[in-house]
């Protein structure tokens, strides 16, 4: 693939430019001429080590054909074929759909992982997709095997991150719902993470995939994700949801009518958890600039100032509680007009 050999001289010539000169540049010997492949980084190599190695007027001796050829298959078993791994790994997870629940699922996951290294680079992502890589995507989602289903939501969602080409060929062969039927159903909390974490890649900057999100209940579904009560479920819902707010101004208004209020309020009388921090944060979100939110949040039988007073009282001096108490005095201030 040009994309990939392109790389692949790139990297090359990152890895070996000579150091920028400092002070009298004529006093510098002059550099061998930077390499444009593999074979001309070993040449390049050689001639700028050989002063360390000989004399200076000892004269470059040109390499034998036999240790030449030595060399240069050495290199050659160094060098990856990113494609051809990728094909073997998508061969290997063609027959995720015949493993049964007490299978050995190792060889599925050692490929997951092994495309996981790869595909984080967008060019190498969209290659993925060319060569059938996203047949195996479904038959992930619906594995019996919890840890294969999170393996194939986590491959999504690193596909999806940053690439318009690959969220639009999700978008195009209607993952959101699928997703979501995770998120909402799957008894596996790792799993529901996963998931969400998959949904956040397509949803967030897709103007297509916020859409699709609203179209298929998203957030009715995060809602009642929010009271399952794992906490890294909760904070992923959370800030994905404050993200949607800052970029799709009508979104606010839609979680307030469809009374996320309570339910944020809610979880902050709960146990300090980590995932304060985002609860909160959406809580401050939804209100500021918005009289329906504000209203809400000043209902009597909510006591929210004596609730954000007494969570400021309790984790004030807490360092590692910092973000959620600066947001407890936002929203008093928004709400209370409190300093």
């Amino acid at each position: 693939m040009p994309g990939i050999e392109e790389k692949k001289t790139e990297i090359a010539g990152a890895i070996c430019a000579p150091p920028e000169p400092s002070g009298d540049a004529q006093a510098l010997p002059t550099q061998p001429r930077q390499p444009r492949s593999l074979h001309g980084l070993l040449q390049f190599a050689m001639e700028a080590t050989r002063a360390e190695d000989a004399p200076y007027d000892s004269p470059f001796v040109s390499m034998d054909e036999e240790r030449k050829k030595w060399l240069e298959d050495a290199i050659k078993s160094m060098t990856i074929d990113v494609i051809q791994l990728l094909q073997k790994q998508i061969e290997i997870l063609q027959k995720v759909d015949q493993i049964k629940r007490d299978d050995d699922i190792s060889l599925y996951e050692e490929a997951v992982e092994t495309i996981l290294d790869h595909v984080d680079h967008i060019d190498v992502a969209c290659d993925f997709h060319k060569i059938g890589g996203f047949t195996v995507l479904y038959p992930c989602l619906k594995s019996p095997h919890p840890k294969i289903r999170a393996a194939g939501c986590e491959l999504l969602a690193v596909l999806c991150q940053h690439n318009p080409y690959c969220q639009q060929v999700v978008l195009d062969n209607q993952f959101i719902p699928k997703l979501l039927n995770i998120i909402e159903k799957d008894e596996d909390m790792h799993v529901a993470i996963k998931a969400l974490y998959g949904l956040s890649a397509i949803v967030r900057h897709s103007e297509e995939g916020f859409g699709q999100f609203i179209h298929y209940n998203g957030p009715v579904i995060l809602l009642q994700a929010l009271d399952r009560g794992d906490d890294k479920l909760i904070t992923k819902a959370t800030f994905l949801l404050s993200s949607l707010c800052s970029s799709q101004p009508d979104f606010k208004s839609r979680l307030i009518f469809l009374d996320y209020i309570p339910i944020l309020i809610a979880l902050i009388l709960r146990e300090r958890q980590p995932s304060h921090e985002h609860v909160m944060s959406l809580l401050s979100g939804l209100i500021e600039d918005n009289v329906t939110g504000l209203g809400e949040c000043r209902n009597p039988k909510y006591d929210l100032q004596q609730v954000l007073k007494n969570y400021i009282q309790n984790y004030g001096e807490k360092p590692e509680c910092l973000e959620e108490v600066q947001h407890c005095r936002r929203i008093l201030y928004l709400v209370f007009g409190l300093n």
